[in-house]
């Protein structure tokens, strides 16, 4: 098994479903740098420029400097591997700057070669179709297609919570992060890993039960 998993792709293309998916069968820490910041971002103690720059992250849809994300990560990175665990990367790497650093740390901790990277296909014209009709449960924070598993708009189909907009899910939100963590701006990322030989592609375009199964060939 990889120890380090780094799930890539746009907005909407199933990472953080596979992610779980790989936690409760594998047993994997998982990573989200969207859910650190989120949580980060309720802290009270937060210093007036901190409050604003995760601001502009979370409510606006801005990528975090590429310092804080990484401090982040391998911080949660570090907690997970003491304790035995391999640690599913779930849109943790975003651009190319953080994509080198963590290289650079997976190479001075022996992690190199534990590593792979899976892209999960996608365009940006998918993408932008699934977050719109995408929901989040207040209760359990499962995320949920609209057109798929929910029985109406405010019901969780696992656990019966509310169903919410992510305040990162607004139309205009979303058109913003496609554009900057859409096909284009994932290129030079993928092309970073392609020359490391680490990268592997699975189509983001098949049923959740087949990306999962593709996902596991290169981690197994």
């Amino acid at each position: 098994m990889k120890k380090i998993v780094i799930l890539i792709g746009p907005p909407g293309c199933g990472k953080g479903t596979q992610a779980k998916r790989l936690v409760a069968k594998f047993g994997y820490g998982h990573i989200s740098s969207g859910e650190l910041l989120r949580k980060m971002n309720k802290n009270p103690n937060l210093s007036t420029r901190e409050k604003s720059l995760l601001r502009d992250v979370v409510e606006k849809g801005k990528l975090a400097p590429d310092e804080l994300v990484f401090r982040l990560v391998v911080k949660k990175t570090e907690e997970y591997l003491k304790k035995g665990k391999g640690v599913i990367f779930d849109g943790a790497i975003r651009t190319l700057e953080q994509a080198r650093a963590f290289t650079k740390y997976l190479k001075e901790n022996n992690l190199a070669a534990e590593a792979v990277a899976v892209e999960i296909a996608l365009t940006d014209k998918e993408s932008y179709n699934r977050l719109i009709k995408r929901r989040m449960c207040k209760k359990c924070k499962e995320i949920v297609s609209l057109n798929t598993k929910a029985k109406n708009n405010y019901v969780c189909p696992k656990c019966g919570g509310e169903l919410e907009i992510r305040e990162d899910d607004s139309p205009k939100i979303i058109k913003d992060r496609i554009k900057k963590q859409g096909q284009k701006a994932l290129r030079p990322i993928l092309d970073y890993y392609a020359k490391l030989g680490i990268l592997q592609k699975v189509d983001g375009m098949q049923d959740v039960d087949m990306v999962e199964k593709n996902v596991e060939k290169f981690i197994i």
